[in-house]
C-alpha cells in the first residue's frame, strides 16, 4: 500500500477541542479512533487551540484516544484577546485570529481532517478533508475577503473532501459552498443488551448544553411545555430531567438562571456536567426523550440555528426512550414519525403526544423497541466503516505520492 516504510502524519483539528465537550467533539474523537485503527502504520495527532484534558474527554464521551498524540497552539483567551472575544460586533476578528494562529501548524501534516463550524476553515497540509458541522457563509465584503485570503489562504478550497453529518447539512453545503459532500452520520453507542423495559421510570429526559444564541437547546420551551403537561393533569408522577454542561459566559449563565427559575416549583431536575456513567444511567431510566433545538428559528434565513443531526436523540433511542423531537433540521432523519417516535412543530403537539404516551405503557414499549432498532443505523461501527470509506482515497493517494508533509 503506497511507498513501503512511508509513515504519514495525519492531523485531526477542531477549534473547540479542549474548551467544549459535546457531540462535535465525540464525532472528531471517533474519527481519530477510526484513522488510528484503520491505518496503524501512520501517526494520528489531535490539534487544538488550547490543551486537551484527555481523561475528561474519554470519560464523558466514551472515547479511547490511546495511541493518538496531542498538540496545542496554546492560544490564550486572556488579556486583550479575551476582551475582544467578549465583544460581539468584532467576534469575527477573533475567529480570524484563531484560524490564523493555527494555520502555520497545519503544515506539519500530510493529511488534515478539520472540524468546521463558524470559524473559517484553514489548512497548509498536502491534502485535507472537512468534517462539516454546518457551512459558514462565504459572502463577505470585498475588503474582508481580501484580508481572509491574505491570512488564511483559500479556506475551504484548500480541502479536497467535505464530509457532512446529515443530509440536512449536505444540502446547505451545496447551497452555500457549491461543493458536493459525503454524508457520515455521527457515531452512536448502541448497548449490546436490551433495555430492561420493566425498570423504565416515569422520566422525560433531555440532554444538551446550557448556552444561549446559535442552535441553543431551548430548555425554556421544554420547561414551559412540561409545566403545561403537569397543570393539565397529564403527568402525574412524572419528572422532567435536563442534563447538560454549563457554559460560563455571562449571557449563558443568565439563560441558565432563567431556565432554573422557570422550573421552580415543578418536578423538574436540572443537572450540569454529569459523568458519562451517570448520563448513561439516565438514558437507561428514561421513558421519553424531548428535543426542542431550533424552535422559533427561521429555517431558511438561519438554518445553522437548527439541530444539525441529533446525537442525543439517537443515543436515547438506543436505550429504548421514545423521542418526541422538533420537526426541523436533522431530527426528521433520525426519527421515523409515528414509528420510532413523534415529530412536532409547536409545543402544544409535544404536550399532546407526551400525554398520549404517558397514558399508554404498551405504546411506549412498542415505540421504544422501534426506536432502539432505528438507532442501529447510526452505530459507532457503522460510523467507522463509512468514515474510513470516505477518507481512504485521500490516504491512499498520499501513500502513493508522499514526499513529505505540508505545503510550506
Amino acid at each position: 500500500m503506497g511507498q513501503p516504510g512511508r509513515r504519514l502524519k495525519i492531523g485531526v483539528y477542531s477549534p473547540f477541542m479542549g474548551s467544549t465537550v459535546g457531540g462535535g467533539e465525540k464525532y472528531l474523537g471517533v474519527t481519530a479512533e477510526t484513522l488510528r485503527d484503520t491505518y496503524p502504520g501512520h501517526s494520528v495527532e489531535i490539534l487544538s487551540p488550547v490543551p486537551v484534558d484527555v481523561a475528561r474527554y474519554e470519560e464523558m464521551l466514551g472515547l479511547d484516544l490511546s495511541g493518538i498524540t496531542f498538540r496545542s497552539a496554546n492560544i490564550s483567551p486572556g488579556g486583550a484577546r479575551g476582551r475582544l472575544a467578549g465583544w460581539r460586533p468584532v467576534r469575527v476578528l477573533r475567529d480570524l485570529a484563531v484560524s490564523f494562529q493555527v494555520r502555520r501548524l497545519t503544515a506539519a501534516y500530510d493529511l488534515l481532517i478539520s472540524m468546521v463550524y463558524v470559524l473559517p476553515a484553514v489548512s497548509r497540509a498536502r491534502r485535507g478533508a472537512i468534517l462539516c458541522q454546518f457551512p459558514y457563509p462565504r459572502r463577505t465584503p470585498v475588503h474582508h475577503r481580501v484580508l481572509r485570503r491574505l491570512l488564511l489562504g483559500r479556506e475551504i478550497d484548500d480541502f479536497q473532501l467535505v464530509v457532512a453529518q446529515s443530509e440536512f447539512v449536505r444540502g446547505w453545503v451545496e447551497r452555500l459552498w457549491k461543493r458536493p459532500a459525503t454524508v457520515v452520520n455521527p457515531p452512536i453507542d448502541v448497548p449490546a443488551m436490551e433495555p430492561d423495559w420493566e425498570v423504565k421510570e416515569p422520566v422525560i429526559l433531555s440532554v444538551g448544553r446550557f448556552f444561549t444564541g446559535g442552535h441553543n437547546k431551548r430548555h425554556d420551551v421544554m420547561v414551559s411545555a412540561f409545566r403545561d403537561l403537569v397543570e393539565s393533569g397529564g403527568a402525574e408522577g412524572w419528572e422532567l430531567v435536563l442534563i447538560g454542561s454549563l457554559h460560563q459566559d455571562a449571557d449563558d449563565l443568565a439563560y441558565f438562571r432563567t431556565v432554573r427559575e422557570l422550573a421552580r416549583g415543578y418536578p423538574i431536575s436540572i443537572r450540569t456536567d454529569v459523568s458519562g456513567e451517570e448520563l448513561a444511567d439516565w438514558y437507561q431510566r428514561a421513558s421519553l426523550y424531548w428535543h426542542a433545538a431550533g424552535y422559533g428559528a427561521d429555517a431558511e434565513q438561519r438554518p445553522a440555528d437548527l439541530e444539525h443531526f441529533g446525537m442525543t436523540t439517537a443515543e436515547a433511542m438506543a436505550r429504548g426512550a421514545v423521542p418526541l423531537v422538533i420537526a426541523k433540521g436533522g431530527q426528521p432523519e433520525v426519527v421515523k414519525a409515528g414509528v420510532s417516535g413523534h415529530l412536532w412543530t409547536e409545543p402544544g403537539e409535544l404536550v399532546a403526544w407526551s400525554r398520549e404516551l404517558i397514558a399508554d405503557a404498551g405504546q411506549r414499549r412498542r415505540m421504544g423497541e422501534a426506536a432502539r432498532e432505528r438507532s442501529r443505523v447510526f452505530s459507532r461501527a457503522e460510523f467507522k466503516r463509512r468514515m474510513a470509506a470516505a477518507l481512504s482515497p485521500l490516504v491512499e493517494e498520499l501513500e502513493a505520492t508522499a514526499p513529505g508533509p505540508g505545503r510550506g
